[in-house]
């Protein structure tokens, strides 16, 4: 059995060389006077039929994708995201309505190819109509791609709510025929569509290859770059020592922020198939990688998760969609920083026509949701490949052939709006720097969004190759903090292997997870910034000292915060300290942020029938001796009072008050009066 993947062979083309001033075409818009209405189709009134196409969605081809602006450019050809007569050699026609009547000037017609087909088109108003243009000789012109018809009038008397246009396609044989969007306008400044381009498009650097450590004379294709930009891996090839066609290799950054010679990822992740990873998560431990790998050695459709032992990777386990299917039968993928989302490229029942984006999320079981269709404000019924989540968790970029680019798909970029995974920003385009006109997909950003890699055989050394380039700041992502360290036994100082979870300390709501490595410790999260947020490693056998931070207010140059994790022996004498509980200022009513920490203690206590606690409260110097003893004693009644509200049995809790009497560092300091305000928990019975 071969498995294939469709590669990106991205060909930077001579756009490259097109003036700054043909870049700064900011929107996706009308170069209209200021006062100028432009309006684009909002609904189809009537029609004679649209062209079918059984293995395609119904609303291919249809009236429908005549509604709003135009979907694609000239010199693109045939689209499923325009309007397609039933069948060629006929009359035909389309009526549609437009929320906002106005008094017109102007009707654009985006005839997407094949121009030349249209006999009339008539104005309609309330109780008025007018025809602006008739043809008695339909033909198809010189230019079998489309253009922009403009029809200028007199300004109608009468506000115009609907468009009638007719077409006649008899001289078309089986040439085809489209028309992809309609404008009016009540000016006769010429109406015009562009690519949605960042105002920020002029301030994109110059591709960079990465050079003869990565590259080779064989094809290096689909780079997935680990977050913190230390770590690229890639599918090369046909290279003389692959495994299959297709292997897996790696590379990793020197101490002079040079990428080293380029190694075989080996087994069991290369075999005599082809393979492929799909992204590697912040930890640099766990990577989604392409196909299902059976013990006999066999693979199949499909991807799996494999986490790294010391130097090497496990067997990769198979990642478990419920209701998974793919009728187009290819599919991309991309998992979350987070660890907890997946965005799929797959083709289902549900969605708008070729394959669409969808979004999984991870259940507690371990398995993943049914995906959900991220709807119509990014997807086309055209073709959506090559999703790319950003660590921030929000911004999504995408390859896609049904938006106004390049070539048959370009690169684009958007903003989720809120949590309904349904609202998202229009995707903006990324520039002739990235896309082409060719066929322009699989690209993959560091967390800050610095760079962006990608491929090409532009100036490669043999077939396609690796490049990067610094991206401007308003196509990065949002702000992402990588939290780094080690996970270690308190008691011993040895690393340990475990989970590491984080959450937002204003929900309780688990916002991902990472492994650490078994043999260093070592761990890395990535943290959208703005959040206050809780995070612990969780071992068998061990208790976790739970960690907090605070996002909000942090200085723009800081990018990465250096934090171990200790994990406690579950053992009769051993202490943690409870961290993430919050007090008001000299009161002891817990604040909700603290419920999420207590409540992983009361689910401990209740696993543990014999598990008895001390709980010791201690606060700094501040004020008197009594109120400091009185205010800890109160704090921990509050805890212990949470905890049995929770279902633990009062009789397996003490509390003492410590006050200011076993500070742990100097008071002479406010970042030492934090340390020194706990409480402790010891462990009196297992």
């Amino acid at each position: 059995m071969s498995i294939n993947i469709k590669m990106k062979h991205i060909v930077i083309s001579t756009l490259i060389t097109l003036s700054i001033t043909a870049l700064l075409v900011l929107k996706f818009a009308t170069s209209t006077p200021t006062m100028a209405a432009v309006y684009w189709a909002d609904r189809v009134i009537d029609n004679s039929g649209h062209k079918k196409d059984r293995s395609l969605n119904v609303n291919c081809y249809s009236p429908n994708q005549l509604l709003g602006k135009p979907s694609i450019m000239p010199n693109f050809g045939e689209s499923v995201c325009a309007w397609s007569p039933q069948a060629m050699r006929r009359n035909d026609y389309v009526v549609l309505g437009y929320n906002t009547p106005i008094n017109v000037e102007q009707v654009a017609i985006y005839e997407n190819i094949n121009p030349g087909a249209i006999i009339k088109v008539t104005l309609i108003g309330r109780d008025n109509d007018t025809i602006i243009y008739m043809n008695s000789d339909p033909r198809p012109t010189n230019n079998s791609q489309g253009k922009m018809f403009n029809i200028y009038c007199d300004r109608t008397s009468f506000k115009v709510s609907q468009v009638r246009i007719d077409i006649n396609t008899y001289r078309y044989n089986n040439d085809g025929y489209q028309i992809d969007a309609v404008a009016i306008s009540d000016s006769k400044e010429p109406i015009d569509v562009n690519i949605n381009f960042s105002k920020d498009i002029a301030e994109m650097g110059d591709p960079e290859n990465l050079g003869e450590n990565i590259n080779s004379r064989a094809a290096e294709l689909a780079p997935v770059i680990a977050p913190d930009g230390k770590t690229i891996y890639f599918t090369r090839e046909r290279h003389p020592e692959n495994s299959g066609q297709q292997s897996i290799w790696y590379s990793e950054i020197d101490k002079n922020g040079k990428f080293q010679l380029a190694k075989n990822i080996g087994p069991p992740l290369n075999t005599k198939f082809n393979s492929f990873a799909i992204s590697i998560l912040p930890d640099g431990n766990s990577m989604l990688v392409g196909n299902i790998y059976y013990p006999d050695g066999r693979a199949g459709a499909g991807f799996s998760m494999t986490y790294k032992k010391g130097n090497e990777w496990s067997m990769p386990e198979p990642v478990k969609i419920r209701d998974f299917y793919n009728t187009g039968g290819k599919g991309s993928y991309c998992l979350a920083s987070s660890g907890k989302i997946l965005i799929l490229s797959i083709q289902g029942t549900d969605g708008l026509g070729s394959s669409d984006l969808y979004v999984s999320f991870l259940n507690d079981d371990g398995t993943w949701s049914r995906p959900m269709n991220l709807g119509t404000e990014i997807n086309t019924p055209d073709r959506e490949d090559s999703p790319f989540l950003a660590a921030d968790g929000v911004t999504l970029y995408f390859s896609s052939a049904g938006y106004p680019g390049y070539g048959s798909n370009d690169i684009f970029m958007t903003k989720r709006l809120d949590d309904s995974w349904k609202r998202w920003t229009e995707p903006v385009n990324l520039g002739p720097k990235i896309n082409t006109n060719g066929w322009d997909a699989y690209f993959t950003i560091t967390a800050s969004g610095d760079y962006a890699y990608f491929v090409s055989s532009q100036n490669s050394m043999g077939n396609e190759d690796i490049f990067r380039v610094a991206l401007p700041h308003e196509l990065r992502p949002e702000k992402v903090i990588l939290v780094a360290g080690k996970v270690i036994d308190k008691k011993t100082n040895k690393p340990v292997a475990a989970n590491i979870y984080y959450e937002k300390l204003s929900t309780g709501e688990n916002m991902g997870i990472a492994r650490s490595n078994p043999t260093t410790g070592e761990y890395k999260i990535a943290l959208p910034a703005n959040e206050k947020y809780g995070f612990r490693a969780e071992a068998k056998d061990y208790i976790a000292i739970n960690e907090n931070l605070d996002l909000t207010k942090l200085k723009d140059n800081i990018s990465e915060i250096k934090r171990d994790l200790y994990l406690v022996p579950l053992e009769q004498g051993q202490a943690i300290v409870i961290n993430n509980l919050f007090f008001e200022f000299a009161q002891s009513e817990l604040l909700p942020e603290s419920f999420p920490e207590l409540d992983r203690l009361a689910k401990l206590m209740q696993e543990s029938p014999t598990m008895k606690i001390r709980l010791e409260g201690h606060t700094d110097n501040i004020g008197t001796n009594q109120a400091n003893m009185t205010l800890s004693q109160k704090r921990v009644e509050a805890v212990m009072n949470y905890l049995v509200s929770k279902g633990v049995d009062k009789n397996k809790i003490t509390t003492v008050g410590r006050g200011a009497l076993k500070p742990v560092v100097s008071n002479n300091t406010e970042e030492g009066r934090a340390k020194n305000r706990r409480v402790e928990c010891y462990i009196i019975s297992k």
